[in-house]
């Protein structure tokens, strides 16, 4: 895999047991978002999941399209660029324990700081920095060089974040060859006939350089639920 930047967050985004996050001065929106998104249960959801990436970098473009099942244990892949995958591939997604979705946010809303508003009177979350180890790239904490924005949407008086927006605080070395000069991450989140929220679709855009040269990565993934 070529590693010039960033690997995906929806797969970075680490769903691996952490500890609390210390909570701010009471909140009531806040809180009810994070009770009920830390109430979701991995091992309870089973869905597809669809990844397109494209990366740029030093004259060259690859693409790639990966299909991946995740059944409530483990993750399958079940196809790479529309072939069979390898043993090798097989065995590297199997291994793989971090599990996308809504129940990621109970740690990321726990660090918000303050509410905005927006010109269309939504409210944002907003998260100035966030939490030791919500984001490893290449092996690596990343989590105190991005900031997050949470769009919240509201039903039957029920708060739940409909938008997660994460985006680089400043640039930032990802090791000692790569800068990243530009990280962003678009997640939404849709209802589910039981009115649980369900991550649908990440948008990710990644720019950076090494050894001089600019490139990136721009990535859609979607989700189906089973």
């Amino acid at each position: 895999m070529f590693r010039w930047w960033l690997p995906l967050l929806a797969v970075a985004l680490t769903g691996a047991a952490l500890p609390p996050v210390q909570a701010l001065p009471e909140d009531v929106l806040r809180d009810r978002i994070i009770e009920k998104a830390a109430a979701i249960n991995p091992s309870e959801l089973a869905f597809e999941r669809v990844t397109m990436v494209l990366r740029k970098g030093g004259g060259s473009k690859t693409e790639k399209r990966l299909v991946e099942r995740w059944d409530g244990e483990r993750w399958s892949l079940l196809s790479v660029n529309g072939h069979a995958p390898s043993r090798a591939e097989k065995a590297a997604a199997a291994s793989d324990n971090s599990v996308p979705g809504y129940h990621q946010l109970a740690r990321i809303i726990a660090a918000s700081t303050e509410r905005q508003v927006t010109p269309d009177g939504r409210t944002l979350l907003v998260v100035p920095m966030l939490p030791e180890k919500s984001v490893v790239a290449d092996g690596k904490d990343i989590s105190r060089h991005l900031r997050a924005e949470a769009l919240l949407g509201l039903r039957d008086g029920q708060p739940w974040v409909e938008r997660l927006t994460v985006k680089e605080r400043e640039p930032f070395k990802l090791n000692l060859l790569i800068k990243v000069t530009s990280f962003e991450q678009v997640n939404d989140y849709r209802l589910g006939t039981d009115g649980q929220p369900r991550l649908v679709a990440q948008v990710n855009g990644s720019v950076g350089t090494m050894f001089g040269i600019t490139g990136g990565e721009t990535s859609e993934v979607i989700y189906a639920y089973r």
